[in-house]
């Protein structure tokens, strides 16, 4: 099926209601009884990058004829080293990489552990760019 915007904004709304979700996780989390702030802490530090992190490997996935520059070639980067290379950022010789005009601003080398204000920052990017090419 071809992306139209109707697509985009499904994208939209589900990201929106995932992320919604995980904060509902996070609030709910903290007001546990029984389990010390430590540990809540120390589980939400390492389930929020491997959520985020997966959350935009299926975005790319979604999307994944719309990759070029910009959010879109830094999501199909990021996607392809966390797939392919253990979740380090990793060149592409096929797609110029400049930290400083990337939305999350990470160096080749480094580890991907994206929080929920990162993956929402990149996603709101990502959809931007895909909406705009498929503007008349």
């Amino acid at each position: 099926m071809p992306d139209t915007p109707l697509s985009v904004q499904a994208a939209r709304d589900d990201v929106a209601a995932q992320i919604r979700a995980y904060r509902d996780l996070v609030g709910a989390a903290s007001k546990a009884s029984g389990m010390s702030l430590t540990r809540i802490d120390a589980a939400l530090a390492t389930f929020e990058p491997a959520f985020f992190n997966n959350l935009l490997v299926a975005l790319d996935a979604r999307f994944r004829g719309h990759a070029s520059g910009g959010a879109r070639g830094e999501v199909r980067l990021l996607a392809d080293s966390l797939l392919s290379h253990g979740g380090v950022l990793t060149a592409d010789p096929a797609a110029r990489h400049d930290a400083d005009a990337c939305v999350l601003r990470l160096d080749i080398g480094e580890r991907i552990a994206l929080n929920a204000d990162d993956f929402e920052a990149l996603c709101d990017a990502f959809l931007a760019e895909v909406e705009a090419s498929l503007a008349p």
